[in-house]
């Protein structure tokens, strides 16, 4: 009898060690499978409005323990990738080069160029694609590509992308994805004042507030200052689509050249940009203006400013200068504020 319990047990706990074997196996997904897991794109096109982000939902087959890779190439009218890094030194085929991320309008992939990612050592990918990396175990994966708002009328856009795996890859795709960029067509108007550039004998940056030129941007509603922009570049003001109707009125300034002079006695290349998204960019120069070494309003020169009248009702904005003239290049006007008030604001 002793010897029967014996067997008994131990066949027991062989068929009890199979079944834990067998369960472990078929619950735990982290053990290692033979190949490589197949992505799938879930949703192969997206429609987006400009600055939104489009997101392409990919499937993993099965979790692996290593790292997958995702290369993503832009795809010409033709189907051929277009480049995403250019050379900036040496050879580009000598892995001695340096290379520079390709701006896009429209678009932005937000993950690394192939030389960013440092696939250059695995060999030249011809200059093209971008490599975007999850983390082992993934079983579904997001893709992301953003896009650009710009306030420019155009027709919608289509891009298109490749995404490929490499022999280094853990996981194979081999699928395009399509993306459609509708325009932004917005409500509100914005006013952008701008004076960039290198053409300060110092040598300093006309943006450098300190160092460099002082222009700015005040909003006059009723009367009041409703909003000022005296510390950028560009300054920047915005009437809001759900403002209150009425006129209002943009005056645009220089403030002061900061002891910046010109032999030449250069005008400030200044311009005022008037942008309502997907309806209009309209441009006025406003660099006869502001002659350099005249200086700007704290300096003396009272010239150094010009107004815009915008007469707002419901979504729609009537831009004229101080001459009555639609977008056009204004002449110069007092100011509303006193200089002494102005600055003791700016001082703040």
């Amino acid at each position: 009898m002793k010897n029967t319990y014996i067997k008994i047990k131990t066949s027991s706990l062989v068929i009890l060690f199979l079944g834990l074997m067998i369960f472990s196996c078929q619950d735990d997904d982290t053990i290692a499978r033979r190949g490589k897991p197949q992505l799938f794109v879930m949703n192969n096109s997206a429609t987006v409005t400009e600055g939104e982000t489009a997101t392409f939902d990919i499937d993993v087959e099965y979790a692996v323990s290593d790292k997958i890779d995702i290369r993503i190439d832009v795809l010409d009218d033709q189907g051929n990738p277009v480049v995403t890094a250019n050379p900036t030194d040496g050879d580009p085929t000598s892995g001695n080069g340096y290379y520079d991320r390709v701006e896009f309008d429209d678009f932005e992939v937000p993950y690394p160029t192939w030389f960013e990612a440092g696939w250059f050592q695995y060999g030249y990918l011809g200059g093209s694609g971008y490599v975007a990396t999850f983390p082992p175990f993934s079983e579904s994966i997001q893709l992301n590509i953003e896009t650009l708002a710009d306030f420019i009328p155009e027709n919608s856009k289509t891009v298109t992308f490749r995404l490929t795996s490499t022999s280094l890859m853990s996981a194979t795709i081999d699928e395009q994805i399509t993306l459609t960029i509708e325009d932004l067509v917005g409500d509100d108007l914005v006013a952008r004042l701008n004076w960039d550039g290198d053409y300060l004998d110092s040598g300093a940056d006309p943006c450098d507030i300190d160092n460099g030129l002082d222009l700015d941007l005040e909003l006059i509603f009723g009367g009041n200052y409703i909003q000022t922009s005296y510390g950028d570049c560009p300054e920047e003001l915005t009437i809001l689509g759900t403002d209150t109707d009425g006129t209002y009125t943009i005056d645009a300034s220089f403030w002061t050249n900061n002891g910046n002079s010109s032999a030449d006695n250069i005008n400030v290349p200044a311009s005022i940009d008037f942008l309502k998204a997907g309806v209009f960019v309209e441009s006025v120069d406003l660099s006869s203006l502001f002659p350099l070494n005249d200086g700007g309003l704290s300096d003396g020169n009272g010239n150094a400013i010009t107004s815009f009248t915008i007469e707002k009702s419901g979504t729609t904005y009537t831009i004229t200068d101080s001459d009555n003239n639609q977008i056009a290049q204004g002449r110069v006007s007092g100011p509303f504020r006193s200089l002494e008030e102005k600055r003791q604001i700016k001082n703040q």
